[in-house]
């Protein structure tokens, strides 16, 4: 017989996060802790996951603890949902958040670049499904949450990036991109769907959120005068997820959308939450795209 708990007790309910280290992550962590659930927090940067877990709050922090590991490696992937699977009660959700994304010439993107993008975007969040289903199946419920992006189902627009994505590059090597990212991220809306077809029967639900333009706040730099204005470029490495942008980048991004701004983490945070919430009980392959309007245009 199936057991179902209660919105009311979720602390009986787990919910692993991956890249609950970043700035996405901590966002969805913290309102996870705060809904009440108990929350495993998954994330290969320890200083990073520590700080989510360290600044929950008090009182939500009791039902958080944090597991560091590399989701692309088997062996880390079935810790993280063993140790899950443990804990009080039962396994009922996986964020599948973490997400690895390089911005390079078009003509010097590398084979490695792309296998490590979906190593990390794609790999690693079926398997870690495939696993964390293994033990929602015997409850009769669940509940997967893939981060997807709008550029897994719009070409990503160079203008208003500046100088993190110009239209031209030294040697003439093309307009700087994010290829495997955006083909890795319309992998995992396709992966979404497929999951929540098969997985229906066993009344777990799939759904995807597809992102716009979420820059954490601490990530952008007031510029100032003429000198580089992105800070992966100063250290001469391909910028990539997570890099400090400039303002006047977030200004013009902002403004290719039909709210006139970039969004919030808080923004993604929510839409988690009501996914593994009562009221998203009977959605599943669904993606909502959580973009100011950006795809509308």
């Amino acid at each position: 017989m199936s057991v179902h708990t209660s919105a009311g007790d979720r602390s009986q309910k787990t919910v692993i996060i991956t890249g609950a280290g970043g700035h996405l992550g901590r966002a969805m962590a913290h309102r996870l802790l705060r809904d009440g659930f108990r929350c495993v927090l998954a994330d290969k940067n320890e200083v990073g996951v520590a700080e989510t877990l360290a600044q929950a709050g008090a009182g939500a922090a009791d039902r958080g603890a944090s597991v560091v590991c590399d989701i692309r490696a088997k062996a880390d992937r079935d810790r993280l949902v063993s140790f899950a699977a443990k804990l009080p009660g039962k396994l009922f959700g996986l964020v599948n958040n973490a997400g690895v994304g390089k911005l390079r010439p078009l003509l010097d993107e590398s084979v490695e670049d792309w296998r490590e993008t979906f190593e990390t975007n794609v790999e690693a969040a079926f398997f870690l499904s495939q696993r964390a289903i293994e033990f929602m199946r015997p409850h009769g419920e669940g509940r997967v949450v893939n981060i997807a992006s709008m550029h897994g189902i719009v070409g990503m627009n160079n203008l208003g990036h500046g100088a993190r994505a110009p239209e031209t590059s030294p040697g003439d090597r093309g307009p700087v991109r994010c290829s495997a990212y955006t083909t890795s991220k319309g992998g995992v809306i396709q992966m979404t769907r497929d999951l929540a077809a098969a997985v229906g029967r066993w009344g777990i639900t799939v759904n995807a959120i597809s992102p716009g333009q979420i820059p954490h706040s601490q990530n952008v730099r007031e510029t100032r005068g003429d000198g580089p204005k992105n800070s992966a470029a100063e250290k001469g490495k391909a910028p990539g997820l997570g890099d400090r942008i400039d303002s006047e980048i977030t200004t013009a991004l902002g403004l290719q959308t039909p709210l006139q701004r970039v969004g919030r983490v808080e923004e993604i945070a929510g839409p988690v939450s009501f996914l593994l919430s009562d009221d998203a009980t009977y959605i599943t392959g669904a993606n909502l795209v959580v973009d100011g309007g950006f795809t509308i245009w």
